[in-house]
């Protein structure tokens, strides 16, 4: 199965909040083979930051700091594909009305056209406007029980 993993379910996994344990699983059955995950590249932006962020407030610095930034970076590029989408994508995603935060329809955007059966994400709420565009929305909560428990 296809699986279009918002960024804050890699936020989840690193800082061990409330789903972590759930997160685990899934990205163990995706680093098995069980499901294919895919991550947006505006998602590897993101999550460059947010490393390069916390390493600087674990009092990391050069040159170790860019060293652990590139280890963290290409574990990630190991387990995911990055996917993009195009320029006329991203203004259908902009022009989204379904949607009032535009990264996530351009979450959902990417997830459409890479024909990913799921997009995971803790924000459920913030794609309860958009149409039944055949991407099912689920909390790695929801992923474990449908999918991965039988």
């Amino acid at each position: 199965m296809n699986i279009l993993i918002d960024t804050n379910i890699i936020a989840e996994y690193f800082e061990h909040r409330a789903q972590y344990g759930f997160v685990r699983m899934i990205l163990q059955a995706v680093r098995d083979g069980q499901h294919k995950g895919f991550i947006t590249q505006g998602t590897v932006y993101t999550l460059t930051y947010l490393a390069e962020r916390a390493f600087k407030r674990s009092d990391i610095h050069e040159p170790e700091l860019t060293d652990r930034l590139r280890e963290v970076m290409l574990s990630i590029m190991q387990l995911f594909e990055p996917i993009g989408i195009s320029k006329s994508e991203f203004i259908k995603a902009i022009l989204n009305r379904e949607f009032t935060d535009l990264e996530d329809s351009m979450q959902m955007q990417a997830a459409i056209t890479h024909k990913c059966s799921v997009l995971l994400t803790i924000n459920i709420n913030d794609f309860k406007n958009s149409a039944d565009n055949g991407v099912e929305l689920l909390t790695p909560q929801e992923f474990v029980k449908q999918y991965m428990n039988s």
